[in-house]
C-alpha cells in the first residue's frame, strides 16, 4: 500500500474554532483525521465529544485554540491526536501525537523543543491568528530547516491541487477547515452561508493578528479581544481564510465531507504520479518575469538567454524612443533565442501606444501584460508576438477565457513589487479548478500556455509546482514558471549591470519583507530596509495631521517614486537629470523590492545552477518524493492484474422488512 493511503494524509479540523460532531465523525469514516475543534463554550465542546463518541467508536484528534475551558482529563480515549497554537496552555500528552500550529520558523523551532511530534505550517492566507508567510513559503521553510526533524502538514489555501504540491514538497499531508464550510455535514446560519458562497478569495482581511471574513466596519483590535469573539454565529468574527473561496466548488462537485477527502487523496497520488514522468522529459519552461529597474538591461537579458531560459525586458514607465534603443538592442544581441517584453497595462494611453510602437518594430517573440485585457493583447498576437495575461482573480479569469484569451501568468501575493491580494496556494487551486472545468465545456487546454509565478526558486519549490500543474500538462497545455527575485542573487545580476552590489547585499541579508501599503490594495513588497522607516514614519504622520485619504494616498505614491532606481541602480532623478548617488544613500534611501523567496537564499548563485535547479533538479527532487511515497510501480508490479480501485458510489438510503 502507497504510504499515501495512510489515513492522516488529510487532516481535517471544525472550522470557524466550532466543534462540528457530525463533521468529525464523517471525515473520519472517509479515512482522514476527523479534528473536532473544541471551542470555547465548554457545554458545547462536551456534547461534542459525547457525540462522536458516541457514532463513532475509532479514534479522532481535536483542536484546542487559545482560550479553550476544557482540559486534557476531559477527553475520551479515542482523541488520539491534538492539534493546538501558542498559548493553549496544553502539552504533549503520552499515547496521543501533539501537533502544533506554527506561522513562523521561530514558532516552530520552538514547538519542536517543546516536544512536539509534528508541525501545521499556517500560512497567511489562513483563517484565524496567522503570521505574514505564506503557506507556500512558509512550508518550503519548514522543511529544509535541519531543526525542523517533525513531519509538516500544510494549512491555508489547500483544495486537491494543492494539497498534490505540498506533499510533493515534503509535506506529511494537508489540513482542511473553511474549505469543508458548505458541505452536507454543515449546518450554518443563513447569512454566513451565503456569504461564503459568494466568496472569490479576496473578502478577507487581518485584524489583531487573525485572518477574518471583512465585513463592512470590520475594527483592529488586539489579539486577545478579537481570539475571543470567533466563531460561525455571525460574520462579525468569522475566522475565515482565502481558502473560503473554494468551499462552493468543492460542495458543489464533491457534495460530502467524504467526497472532499476522497477527492483530495486521489489528486495527490494521481498527480504526483503523472507529474514524474513529465519532469523527466523536460518539465516547466523557465521564463524570467519583467522587473521594473531591473531587467531593463540587454546584457542581463543576454546572460538569462544563454543559460536556457526566457528574458523579459521591463519597459515600465520607458518614452516609446527608450524602449526602442533598449528593445534593437536585445533583439540583435539575442538573434533567434527566444525573449519577451513586460508592459503595464494601466500606463497612460499615449505612452502606451509609443511603446507598443517600438515593440511592434522589434517583435519579440513574447509579451507579458500587467494589468491588461485581452483587447490589448490581441494586436499584439495578430502579429505573431505570444502574448500573457496576468490574471490575479478567478473572476477576471472567467471573462478573459469567454474572451479568447488562451495565455496566462498568475501570480500570488509572494511576488516582490507591486502584489495582488491571493497568496499562491489558493490564486493557484481557484485558477485551476476554473481552467479545467472551462476545458471539460469547451476543450480548450491544448490551446493554453500557463505560467505559475510567486514563490518559485529552487527544486523543492519547482517541483511543486510541476505538481501542481499535471493535470493541465496530461491535457496538452503548456506550462512554466516565471521568477523575479531568485535573479537578484545571481553573479550576472551585478555583472550585467542589472542591479548594483548593495541591491545583492540586501537580498542576501533578508530576513524579513514588508508590504508598504500606498492605499487599499496597491501594496508593494520589498525588503525591510531603512526606507520602510520613512515610509511608515511619513504615513503615521500624515494619519496624525488629519490628511484626507486621497490626498495621503498621493503623497505615499510621490515619496516611493525614484526608490526603487536609487536601490538598484544607484541613480536619483535631479530634475531633468540622473545623478549617481553613493552606497550610503542607496541603503538609506532606495526601496529593495524583492519577494518572499529572499528569506529562503543566502548565497549567491549563477543563472546557469539557478535554471538546472528549476529543471533538472526539480524532476530530481519529485522522482525522489515519488520513489519515498512507494508511488512509482515496480516492473511486477505493472505486470501484474491491478487492484481494483475504490468506486464513487454513496449508499444513500436502506430500508428493512421484519415479521411483526
Amino acid at each position: 500500500m502507497s504510504r499515501l493511503q495512510d489515513r492522516e494524509l488529510v487532516v481535517g479540523v471544525t472550522p470557524f474554532e466550532e466543534p462540528n460532531a457530525p463533521l468529525v465523525v464523517a471525515l473520519a469514516r472517509a479515512g482522514a483525521v476527523g479534528v473536532l475543534d473544541l471551542g470555547r463554550d465548554a457545554l458545547r465542546a462536551r456534547a461534542a465529544l459525547a457525540d462522536v463518541h458516541r457514532w463513532w467508536s475509532g479514534g479522532f484528534g481535536v483542536r484546542v485554540p487559545a482560550g479553550c475551558p476544557l482540559s486534557p482529563t476531559d477527553l475520551p480515549e479515542q482523541v488520539e491526536m491534538i492539534v493546538c497554537g501558542p498559548g493553549s496552555g496544553w502539552s504533549a500528552a503520552p499515547g496521543r501525537r501533539m501537533l502544533m500550529e506554527v506561522v513562523s520558523i521561530a514558532e516552530a523551532r520552538a514547538a519542536v523543543r517543546a516536544g512536539a511530534s509534528g508541525l501545521v505550517a499556517k500560512g497567511a492566507e489562513a483563517g484565524g491568528r496567522v503570521g505574514t508567510t505564506s503557506t507556500f513559503v512558509l512550508l518550503q521553510r519548514l522543511l529544509a530547516d535541519p531543526e525542523i526533524c517533525v513531519p509538516v502538514w500544510a494549512a491555508g489555501g489547500i483544495g486537491p491541487h494543492t494539497a498534490a504540491a505540498a506533499v510533493a514538497g515534503g509535506a506529511a499531508g494537508v489540513v482542511l477547515d473553511a474549505q469543508l464550510s458548505l458541505v452536507a455535514e454543515m449546518e450554518l446560519p443563513g447569512e454566513v452561508a451565503a456569504a461564503i458562497r459568494g466568496m472569490d478569495g479576496s473578502e478577507t482581511a487581518v485584524v489583531g493578528g487573525h485572518r477574518l471574513f471583512a465585513r463592512p466596519g470590520l475594527r483592529t483590535g488586539d489579539p486577545e479581544t478579537v481570539a475571543n469573539r470567533l466563531g460561525a454565529r455571525d460574520l462579525g468574527a468569522l475566522p475565515m481564510g482565502q481558502d473560503g473561496a473554494l468551499a462552493t466548488p468543492l460542495a458543489a462537485r464533491y457534495v460530502t465531507a467524504g467526497g472532499v477527502v476522497a477527492a483530495t487523496r486521489s489528486a495527490v497520488i494521481d498527480q504526483l504520479r503523472g507529474a514524474a514522468p513529465a519532469s523527466r522529459g523536460g518539465g516547466l519552461s523557465v521564463m524570467q518575469g519583467p522587473m521594473t529597474r531591473v531587467s531593463d538591461q540587454a546584457g542581463f537579458a543576454g546572460a538569462v538567454a544563454a543559460a536556457g531560459g526566457v528574458p523579459f525586458l521591463a519597459l515600465s514607465l520607458m518614452s516609446g524612443e527608450q524602449a526602442g534603443v533598449l528593445l534593437e538592442r536585445t533583439a540583435t544581441l539575442l538573434g533567434e533565442r527566444p525573449w519577451g517584453v513586460g508592459i503595464l497595462g494601466f500606463v497612460p494611453p499615449e505612452l502606451r501606444q509609443a511603446q507598443l510602437a517600438a515593440v511592434h518594430r522589434a517583435r519579440p517573440p513574447y509579451a507579458l501584460i500587467a494589468g491588461g485585457r485581452p483587447a490589448q493583447a490581441a494586436p499584439l498576437e495578430e502579429a505573431g508576438i505570444q502574448t500573457m495575461l496576468h490574471v490575479p482573480s478567478p473572476g477576471l479569469l472567467d471573462l478573459f477565457l469567454a474572451e479568447g484569451a488562451r495565455r496566462f501568468v498568475f501570480e500570488g501575493r509572494e511576488c516582490g513589487g507591486h502584489v495582488g491580494p491571493r497568496a499562491s496556494f489558493p490564486l493557484w487551486e481557484l485558477q485551476l479548478q476554473r481552467l479545467l472545468s472551462y476545458d471539460d465545456a469547451h476543450g480548450c487546454a491544448a490551446e493554453s500556455h500557463v505560467l505559475f509565478a510567486g514563490g518559485i526558486h529552487d527544486e523543492r519549490s519547482a517541483a511543486m509546482v510541476a505538481a501542481l500543474a499535471a493535470p493541465l500538462v496530461q491535457r496538452g497545455a503548456r506550462v512554466g514558471i516565471v521568477m523575479g527575485t531568485a535573479y537578484l542573487f545571481t553573479e550576472e545580476a551585478v555583472t550585467a549591470g542589472a542591479i548594483q552590489p548593495g541591491f545583492q547585499q540586501a537580498a542576501l541579508a533578508c530576513e524579513r519583507t514588508v508590504l508598504l501599503e500606498t492605499a487599499p490594495g496597491h501594496a508593494t513588497r520589498c525588503a525591510d530596509t531603512p526606507y520602510v522607516r520613512t515610509f511608515t514614519d511619513t504615513r503615521d504622520r500624515l494619519v496624525a495631521a488629519g490628511v484626507p485619504r486621497e490626498q495621503m494616498w498621493g503623497e505615499l505614491e510621490q515619496l516611493n517614486l525614484g526608490r526603487l532606481r536609487i536601490a538598484s541602480k544607484g541613480l536619483r532623478r535631479d530634475g531633468e537629470e540622473l545623478v549617481t548617488v553613493d552606497e550610503n544613500v542607496q541603503h538609506e534611501d532606495g526601496m529593495v523590492m524583492l519577494g518572499e523567496i529572499a528569506t529562503l537564499r543566502h548565497a549567491p548563485t549563477t543563472i546557469a545552477e539557478l535554471h538546472t535547479q528549476v529543471t533538472e533538479g526539480a524532476a530530481e527532487f519529485l522522482a525522489t518524493r515519488v520513489a519515498e511515497l512507494e508511488l512509482d510501480p515496480t516492473p511486477a508490479q505493472r505486470s501484474a492484474t491491478p487492484a481494483a480501485r475504490p468506486l464513487d458510489v454513496a449508499i444513500v438510503g436502506m430500508a428493512g422488512v421484519f415479521p411483526g
